[in-house]
């Protein structure tokens, strides 16, 4: 219940802060409350998973293109992100730039100098 009352309380927060966000971003109030939405279940259903609970991932959706960023302790577990963020209503796409084990790279980043 406590939970539910948070998140109504996020989207009554999220939606007036939006106001006028059109001139600002490009974007209309209903997009950003969407990709909002599409963050908050995502985090959500990650902080469900016991083996994804206390890993920290950062979830952005922008247009309903997900990117996850973090560190996860195996394959398995960001496979697994991946699988619930793809199951979430309105996502079209997730990208995975979260590292796995003791990685201190992202699997095919390019190193810049």
């Amino acid at each position: 219940m406590r939970s539910i009352l948070l998140f109504i309380v996020l989207i009554a927060f999220v939606s007036t802060s939006f106001i006028g966000c059109q001139s600002v971003t490009g974007r209309t109030a209903g997009q950003s409350i969407d990709d909002t939405t599409i963050t908050a279940e995502i985090k959500g259903k990650l902080v469900k998973e016991e083996k994804l609970a206390a890993a920290k991932i950062d979830v952005d959706s922008f247009q309903g293109n997900v990117t996850l960023a973090g560190q996860v302790p195996d394959k398995e577990a960001e496979q697994r992100a991946i699988q619930l963020s793809r199951e979430t209503g309105g996502v079209k796409s997730v990208k995975s730039n979260m590292l796995v084990g003791s990685q201190t790279t992202p699997a095919g980043a390019t190193k810049t100098e």
